[in-house]
């Protein structure tokens, strides 16, 4: 005998701060800025304040505060900023990891597999 099984839906439910914060870093993704290691700038949703955020303490000096575990959208905005950019190895500022490319092993310059953003990439002959 067969049983069939429902559909599998998604098990996970981002909470609706989470969800604010990941919409945040999509629409604001260029203002939010490493100012520091761990160390990052995350604006409001309306632009009027900017707010810092730590992710090795994972705090933010905005005035929400969820329950724990749960961190407020700035927290959540940084960390995807970080997690969908990288550092260029020519100029050392963050870029989008889409808008990256990668030193093929001829570069006297940079080694193998460091990442450039397009201005260095085109300067340094990647491209």
């Amino acid at each position: 005998m067969t049983i069939a099984h429902p559909a599998h839906q998604s098990t996970l439910k981002l909470s609706a701060r989470l969800q604010r914060g990941i919409n945040l870093a999509e629409e604001r993704f260029e203002e939010i800025t490493r100012t520091a290691p761990y160390i990052w700038r995350v604006p409001s949703c309306t632009g009027e304040h900017t707010y810092t955020v730590n992710l090795k303490t994972r705090t933010c000096n905005c005035p929400d505060r969820p329950p724990a575990p749960e961190k407020c959208k700035h927290y959540s905005a940084a960390a995807y900023n970080k997690a969908k950019s990288g550092t260029c190895a020519g100029c050392h500022e963050r870029v989008r990891h889409r808008n990256l490319y990668e030193v093929g092993e001829d570069s006297l310059t940079f080694f193998e597999g460091d990442l450039l953003c397009h201005e260095c990439a085109r300067a340094h002959g990647v491209l």
